[in-house]
């Protein structure tokens, strides 16, 4: 498990909560429909995952941590809403091992609506953690708001989120049971072959980029996630770890291997387990002769009916040698072969043998 990020809060005096101060030059929260709020008569609840690691960023410290102004981004996001009148609370879901600084954070510059919860093995179920927070306090609600609650998502690291947007989404999510904001597409958006190839550019005027914030009705989003969880629980090994991938290299050395690999196959289905991500199967074909250890055909046919049943096959053809240096080179353009194919699950070299 990682350390938690390091996060210095430290520039005014520890020992007294910090000033919140004023918000960024967007002036966020401010609105022309303040008149019109007057009607938001049913509770309304937040939802704030924060969970990220800051892997995309490349960061040690996860974004929402980040200090801007010497104060950590979540803050900022936190109160926009804590602004907002007829939000009632704010749920943050963070990773387990930040949760005492997210604890901190909140001391600190006094957010007096939050509470903190931990994370999931994904966003999706960090969310679904959110979720299932707010239910745990149905037991003190009165039966009529228990059915008009309204809970809004929004990423934890966007603060500048304006009050007339969220009182248009929870309103119609009220209506409609659930809504969220979206814009127009600006890029030319395009679908590729299986091979990687432009197929046909798609007609943006017929689609919408989806954005946050969201709302939901809350029965509607925690039956869902109900639903979800009796089917796929959240997924951990033995230890306690989360089981994100299997991976599996097998070396042939004649066309009857390929039953071995049909073995491997129903072995893994077999063990009912939930992964995060394709599995994927390697083989390594060792051959002295200038020929495929597996006819390509076959092979291809293989690995076509195991991406219906989410297993991505590769096949690697490795030529044995005598030269001890050219072998350790081949071993090794091999095993970087294998990383890369792992890594990258590229749907696109599905079914292929490719030469080391």
């Amino acid at each position: 498990m990682m350390d938690p990020p390091h996060v210095d809060m430290s520039s005014e005096d520890p020992a007294r909560p910090a000033n919140p101060g004023t918000f960024l030059a967007s002036q966020c929260g401010k609105s022309g429909h303040a008149q019109a709020r007057v009607g938001v008569d049913f509770p309304v609840f937040v939802v704030l995952p924060a969970g990220g690691s800051g892997e995309r960023t490349g960061l040690q410290t996860p974004k929402q941590f980040c200090l801007l102004l010497g104060r950590p981004l979540i803050s900022y996001t936190i109160q926009a809403f804590e602004r907002v009148s007829w939000i009632r609370s704010i749920v943050v879901v963070v990773a387990k091992e930040n949760m005492d600084l997210m604890a901190a954070i909140i001391g600190r510059f006094r957010h007096d609506k939050v509470r903190v919860v931990p994370g999931g093995s994904t966003r999706h179920r960090s969310i679904c953690n959110g979720v299932m927070a707010l239910g745990e306090v149905e037991e003190e609600e009165a039966e009529e708001e228990k059915e008009n609650k309204v809970v809004i998502i929004h990423d934890a690291v966007r603060p500048f989120v304006e009050e007339d947007l969220l009182y248009r989404v929870t309103m119609a999510a009220q209506e409609h049971g659930a809504s969220g904001a979206i814009r127009p597409l600006v890029s030319t958006v395009i679908a590729t072959t299986s091979e990687g190839f432009l197929d046909h550019s798609l007609e943006r005027a017929k689609y919408r980029a989806s954005e946050m914030p969201q709302a939901f009705m809350y029965s509607i989003i925690q039956r869902a996630y109900k639903r979800e969880l009796d089917i796929i629980p959240d997924v951990r090994g033995d230890n306690g770890s989360r089981i994100k991938a299997w991976n599996f290299i097998q070396f042939s050395m004649n066309d009857s291997d390929l039953d071995k690999v049909e073995a491997t196959f129903a072995a893994v289905e077999g063990t009912n387990q939930t992964l995060l991500h394709p599995v994927v199967v390697i083989v390594v074909h060792l051959r002295t002769l200038d020929r495929w250890a597996a006819e390509p055909t076959a092979f291809a046919e293989l690995a076509s009916a195991a991406k219906l049943r989410n297993i991505l096959l590769y096949g690697v053809h490795l030529q044995q040698s005598k030269d001890a240096e050219h072998w350790a080179r081949s071993l090794s353009k091999a095993a970087e072969l294998a990383s890369a194919l792992i890594r990258e699950r590229s749907e696109a070299l599905v079914g292929q043998l490719l030469q080391t």
